[in-house]
């Protein structure tokens, strides 16, 4: 019996001990795997930073897009599109995400509305001309339609963008310059190669002669210097390469986002504003109203010593549903913003508060939108003060200051 319980015992630890071992293996090929995975995305990293061909090699086929220092075809929804006369064409949905986020397609009178900082262009489609800011501008093509997608010709509509554009054909490239960013160029010391990535061990995708002039953009750390060449190509090379560095052109004023103005602080005569460097008191010296589809000053308080301080006032009080109407269509609302800068013009005002009320959101953004940048360009500040069917949102990019 004895022997029995022995045999018994030694079956239990021999059990526990393979169960011991069994884990052990496990545990053993688990890690195993742990570090194969690793090991396996350090070498794709390593692929992807140092020898990164199939992202080149991904839109070879493709005219490729670059925008100032970056490649952004991988952005475009669809193909840009270059005419037998060299016109280049990109498509509306695109332009929305590059440049204009606003741009509209008027089906009323079949026309894109679009604007930038300090333009906005109607273009009727099939038509070769624009009106940019009430100026009538001659294109060498219109907007055309492929696929049922509207491609605008951005060949013609630099001086609504202030960009420059040209295609580089050997390389199926499109340059595109923003022309209120800042420009450095300089020029190659000695022969260098161009480096996909800031670091040595990068694959080489371009060589650079001595004496060729290249644009310039930030350093890393590392002392490597991101540049782009004339036929397009973006890389790094190490920064003591470059010299005879010069400024082509430098950073303009960005549109800032609205500064907020408390409701209680905005009164009917005056208010205060900040531009970021000084506080001033703005009064509100003229009162326009909006009467059957004219703009009347109803009030003038005439000359006040500190012209710089002179704003008016914009309002649809008791006028509420005719000023829906004008809003809702291009032409009257073009007439109403029209007729709102010359008054201010003929008033000498600096800055403009629109105080609208009960009107669909969709016309007062696009009141606001076309208004705002015909402002801005003769040197007008704007204000808005929210209404309960409004939000911050939609403006915070747009005028200079937000009544809520």
């Amino acid at each position: 019996m004895q022997y029995f319980y022995d045999i018994l015992f030694q079956n239990v630890i021999l059990r526990g001990q393979n169960k011991m071992r069994h884990k052990k293996v496990k545990n053993l090929k688990f890690l195993r795997n742990i570090i194969i995975c690793i090991t396996s995305l350090l070498i794709v990293e390593f692929i992807v930073n140092t020898a990164p061909g199939y992202k080149i090699d991904k839109y070879k086929d493709r005219i490729n897009l670059i925008i100032n220092e970056e490649n952004r075809t991988e952005d475009l929804k669809h193909d840009i599109y270059i005419n037998e006369k060299g016109t280049i064409y990109i498509s509306e949905e695109d332009v929305k995400n590059l440049f204009d986020a606003t741009i509209y397609h008027d089906q009323k009178y079949n026309q894109i509305i679009t604007t930038s900082n300090t333009k906005v262009a109607n273009i009727v489609i099939d038509e070769k001309q624009m009106i940019v800011n009430n100026s009538i501008v001659s294109m060498l093509d219109s907007i055309i339609k492929i696929d049922n997608n509207i491609y605008l010709p951005i060949s013609d509509m630099s001086i609504v963008y202030n960009i420059n554009i040209k295609y580089i054909k050997n390389t199926n490239k499109v340059i595109i310059d923003e022309l209120d960013k800042g420009m450095i160029n300089a020029k190659v010391t000695k022969e260098s190669n161009i480096k996909f990535r800031p670091r040595a061990l990068s694959k080489n995708i371009g060589i650079l002669k001595q004496g060729e002039t290249v644009s310039c953009f930030y350093i890393t750390s590392k002392g490597w210097r991101q540049i782009r060449t004339s036929d397009g190509t973006i890389g790094y090379i190490k920064n003591d390469k470059l010299t005879a560095e010069y400024i082509v052109r430098q950073d303009m004023i960005q549109q800032k986002e609205a500064v907020k103005i408390e409701k209680s602080m905005y009164i009917k005569d005056s208010f205060n504003i900040s531009d970021g460097k000084e506080i001033k008191t703005v009064i509100l010296n003229s009162i326009f109203n909006i009467n059957n589809g004219n703009v009347t000053v109803s009030q003038n308080k005439g000359d006040i010593e500190d012209s710089n301080k002179l704003w008016a006032c914009v309002s649809n009080k008791s006028v509420e549903m005719q000023t829906n109407s004008l809003l809702q269509d291009y032409k009257t609302r073009t007439k109403l913003i029209d007729e709102i800068i010359s008054n201010l013009i003929q008033n000498d005002i600096n800055g403009l508060s629109i105080e609208f009320s009960q009107i669909d959101k969709e016309n007062i953004i696009r009141f606001v939108i076309e208004l705002t940048p015909k402002l801005k360009e003769i040197g007008i500040t704007t204000c808005i003060v929210l209404d309960s069917n409004m939000e911050k949102q939609d403006y915070i990019n747009i005028v200079d200051y937000i009544v809520e």
